[in-house]
């Protein structure tokens, strides 16, 4: 029974809007604390599948969907590659460019590549050169730069939200299609269904930007802080995407020998796929141990072995050594999504009842790996061609030198093996072109005359 003097429509809207808020007030918060790895790893990105057991009240989804994407790939723009098939000087993202050309390189001419700068997060490249290197390498890095602006666009969870249209009004004949066409507080069924196909069935042999690093039993974890100051272990590392943070953990002292977070071997044990779903493993090798003192000194360590924890009784206090402090990786990766080396640094230290909680530092890097082909490049012949005239200027009237070009041809010979020799045959040649133009023959144009005789010129006859 409806009150009096409302029509039935605004009825119906009213009780469907008490039935959603009731629901929404009803349901529960949702926390990533105490997930399994699945469900961490998907709520780092953003959604997971529900595990709820029947009659438990479901928790609210985001009421938003994915960010925007961008309509250009920043990775593969190069606005400073003008020649075809050549390589532009100083143009570090010149795909023709090679270690030879990178060596006479004085700098980048297009440092950082931004993509949209209307979006609060947007891709940017940077390039820059390392001449430590031999030979000279490009150095290629993939960063996520924060707009702060406070008119950017942050999430797209309608796709004709950057436009304006006429909104269509609900009336009696359009009321029902609009509510099934409505998402409502509901997840975006679309989005959800792209995202857990990204992650859970690659289409590519090959690594992606932001697509986790598989390991061999699931992927490569990298503890940060997610809804809180502590650590979180379960979330992935992703692939090209550079990051460095601290977190707390708290710790119980007379159980550190038990904490897998505060060991070596939890870091260092996992081995990476080469690329995603494959057979090849890259295994993490550790190249260096610093120890911190109580009093903050570092000494590295000559060796590389694994340390575990240790829980040491000084007097009337306890003292937890070889407790992991800080860890640093640096991944290499190839041009096709490969990562074919993962290194590993560690800083220990020793914990009291004095410094607990525990703050740990994690750090993630990667390089990128130039590959050379199994052949060499040497140099098999010099052409140089000189171009002459016959005729010199006035003041010195005889043959001389116009332009010389030199040209160094190079051909690809297969590696040989260690001990073989093999004779290469190399030619110079010279050229010389004429390039004399012979004189024209012709006349000046005849004078122009343009005279005028005085008034009284013929005085007195005239």
């Amino acid at each position: 029974m409806r009150p009096r003097g409302l029509p039935p429509l605004l009825v119906v809207l009213l009780g469907c809007w008490a039935s959603v808020s009731a629901q929404t007030d009803a349901t529960p918060a949702v926390t990533t604390e105490g997930l399994n790895s699945t469900e961490a790893a998907l709520a780092t990105f953003g959604t997971f599948p529900s595990t709820r057991p029947p009659g438990t009240p479901r928790a609210p989804g985001p009421s938003s969907g994915p960010r925007p994407t961008p309509v250009t790939d920043v990775a593969v723009l190069c606005v400073c590659d003008l020649s075809p098939a050549q390589c532009d000087i100083n143009c570090c993202c010149d795909p023709d460019c090679s270690s030879v050309d990178f060596s006479v390189f004085s700098a980048c001419s297009v440092p950082v590549v931004t993509g949209d700068s209307q979006f609060c997060s947007q891709k940017a490249v940077i390039y820059s050169l390392n001449f430590t290197a031999n030979p000279p390498q490009r150095v290629f890095e993939l960063v996520d730069q924060i707009n702060p602006s406070i008119f950017c666009i942050h999430i797209t969870n309608y796709k004709p939200a950057l436009s304006f249209i006429n909104p269509e009004v609900p009336d009696e004949n359009n009321f029902d299609t609009l509510m099934k066409t409505s998402d409502g507080f509901t997840l975006n069924a679309e989005s959800y269904v792209s995202f857990t196909t990204k992650l859970d069935i690659p289409t590519a042999a090959k690594y992606e930007y932001g697509v986790p690093l598989q390991t061999s039993d699931s992927f490569l974890r990298f503890p940060s802080s997610l809804t809180s100051s502590l650590c979180t272990d379960n979330n992935p590392a992703a692939f090209l995407v550079n990051q460095a943070v601290k977190c707390t953990r708290k710790i119980n002292l007379e159980q550190c020998e038990e904490i897998e977070a505060l060991s070596m071997a939890f870091y260092s044990s996992p081995e990476i796929l080469r690329v995603p779903d494959s057979r090849k493993k890259v295994p993490i090798t550790v190249q260096s141990i610093v120890i911190q003192s109580l009093n903050k000194t570092l000494t590295r360590r000559e060796d590389t072995d694994v340390l575990q924890p240790t829980l040491v009784n000084a007097g009337h206090f306890s003292l937890c050594v070889n407790v992991v402090l800080e860890v640093k990786y640096s991944l290499t990766y190839t041009d096709a999504g490969e990562v074919t080396k993962a290194d590993l640094s560690f800083v220990l230290g020793t914990v009291s009842s004095v410094v607990v909680p525990l703050q740990q530092k994690f750090e993630i890097h990667f390089l990128q790996h130039f590959v050379l082909q199994d052949s060499c490049q040497l140099p098999g012949a010099l052409v140089i061609e000189v171009k002459w005239t016959k005729y010199g200027s006035l003041l010195n009237p005889q043959a001389k030198i116009v332009n010389v070009t030199a040209n160094l041809i190079s051909s690809s010979f297969p590696e040989a093996n260690s001990g073989n020799e093999r004779t290469i045959l190399i030619s110079t040649a010279v050229t010389f072109v004429d390039v004399s133009a012979p004189a024209e023959a012709g006349f000046r144009a005849p004078p122009a005359i343009n005279a005028r005789l005085p008034f009284n010129f013929f005085f007195p006859f005239v």
